[in-house]
């Protein structure tokens, strides 16, 4: 009998027993990593939420990764941009000169020319100091007619009269402010991204003077009369007699004691980032301050005619008048620690509050 049965086709012809065998074995090896591969797929594994004290702590980075806020053993540097402003919106009159810093807004007259310095002991935490030192000096000088010279001419021609009254001598008043405030502060700050917020408090100390010397170019005299300045704010002039039957005065010095003041403060303002580690501050605070000021002593030349005939005396006044302050006190008050604002002898126009709009720099 053949082992092939040639009248059937050869698709219908039984396969072998062996065959079968290996491909239903491997079908069961197979079948366990297929129904695992179908499964149920896992959920993604979540990030750990990050608390509100991380995001406070987290560092803000521009495009280039570089920090935006200062960080631990960052120093600060920055100062007061009210006079620039002032100086801005000033150059926008083209039609008309700068007239200066206080022409503008009243507030400026009370802005804070100060630097300011911050070390930061970590990125939330800095110590703060503020200060101000301000001198002016100078001299006015009045020009007036030489009475001796005057005098001299009288025995002569209308020419030698003439002559003389072209013959001028200097008046002239000398005078020196001072004005110091140093501030030392603990500063806190918060917020998200380039805004942040900072508070704290801060201790002050300040320190003004003031004083005036006045020299004259004709002595007083017994002979003729003699022409002087009395007023060199006006730069008016007033003349001596020999025979006035009134005591003439004119100030040979002045001298405005030392005065200080104390105070401590707090505050609390925002700073926005505009650029990286440059800030732009804006800051108000209230705090109380004490204020001292010791009595005004002052030098006169004093002409009159007394019982012995004409005389000229040097007189020395203290005028008694030693202030003490003290109060709660907001930064717009020129009266305050805070303030640059010299209350001795007058207004210096070196204008200091606290309150003010602060360019920052840190490096």
């Amino acid at each position: 009998m053949p082992i092939f049965d040639s009248e059937k086709p050869f698709l219908m012809r039984k396969p072998l027993p062996h065959t079968f065998l290996f491909v239903f074995g491997f079908w069961l090896l197979a079948f366990p990593s297929i129904a695992q591969d179908n499964s149920t797929p896992k959920p993604p594994e979540e990030k750990p939420a990050v608390s509100k004290p991380q995001r406070d702590t987290a560092i803000v980075r521009n495009k280039k990764g570089r920090a935006i806020l200062p960080q631990k053993n960052d120093i600060g540097i920055g100062f007061n941009m009210i006079p620039v402003i002032d100086l801005f919106f000033q150059s926008l009159k083209f039609n008309q000169p700068y007239p200066g810093a206080d022409s503008l807004v009243q507030y400026t007259q009370n802005a804070n020319n100060q630097i300011v310095g911050k070390f930061f002991l970590d990125d939330k935490t800095a110590i703060r100091v503020r200060f101000g030192i301000n001198t002016l000096s100078g001299q006015i000088t009045n020009r007036v007619q030489d009475a001796k010279v005057m005098y001299d001419a009288g025995f002569g021609t209308a020419d030698d009269i003439a002559a003389a009254s072209l013959i001028k001598v200097d008046d002239v008043a000398q005078f020196r402010k001072s004005n110091m405030l140093i501030t030392v502060g603990y500063e806190k700050r918060r917020g998200y991204r380039r805004l942040q917020g900072v508070y704290g408090a801060e201790v002050g100390f300040g320190r003004i003077s003031s004083g005036e010397t006045y020299t004259y170019g004709n002595a007083f005299s017994d002979v003729y009369p003699v022409e002087y300045t009395s007023n060199f704010n006006t730069l008016s002039t007033a003349i001596q007699t020999p025979t006035t039957a009134t005591r003439v005065e004119r100030t040979l010095s002045s001298k405005n004691e030392t005065g200080y003041r104390y105070g401590l403060r707090g505050f609390i303002g925002v700073e926005y980032f505009i650029f990286t580690k440059i800030s732009i501050g804006v800051e108000y605070g209230w705090g109380f301050a004490i204020t001292t000021q010791r009595d005004t002593n002052f030098e006169q030349e004093v002409y009159f005619n007394g019982q012995n005939g004409p005389t000229v005396i040097t007189e020395e006044i203290n005028q008694g008048d030693a202030q003490r302050q003290s109060g709660f006190s907001v930064d717009i008050n020129n009266g305050s620690i805070f303030s640059m604002n010299n209350t001795l002898g007058g207004n210096t126009l070196l204008a200091g509050g606290a309150g003010a709009l602060t360019l920052l720099f840190h490096f």
